[in-house]
């Protein structure tokens, strides 16, 4: 993920709030009854949330519009067709579009109950963010 991560520095300005301990990885999973898939457990342990171009995931050490916990319940609760075993890693802005992830590690698009692009995990979604 840190090569990654150098990838994106070397063509975006990122932005990340910071790393959060295990404690509040495990809290905020209690808090949406869900497992976060490994790569995003790994994901908010070194960076907590992060921002480049027009991509801004999801994470914690953020404020609400951001924070995984408050966006994934706000969702689930706007809409009774919200998958159950998935947290929300960006709201897109577009149109209601979501991009999901599965405690498996699958990324996929959603929008109102259709699933769309599918990603094998999370990785693979922000490399399609940069174009690598």
């Amino acid at each position: 993920m840190l090569k990654l991560m150098k990838k994106i520095e070397e063509r975006h300005k990122l932005y990340t709030t910071g790393g959060v301990s295990l404690e509040l990885i495990n809290e905020a999973e209690k808090q949406l009854k869900v497992k976060f898939a490994a790569d995003y457990r790994e994901y908010l342990s070194k960076f907590g949330a992060i921002s480049f171009g027009s991509t801004e995931l999801t994470g914690l050490n953020i404020d609400s519009y951001a924070n995984v916990v408050s966006v994934t319940l706000k969702e689930a609760q706007r809409n009774k067709s919200f998958p159950s075993d998935s947290i929300v890693v960006e709201n897109t802005g577009m149109e209601g579009l979501l991009v999901l992830q599965k405690d498996s590690g699958e990324v996929y698009e959603w929008m109102d109950g259709a699933k769309g692009a599918t990603y094998p995990d999370l990785m693979a979604y922000l490399e399609s963010k940069i174009g690598a």
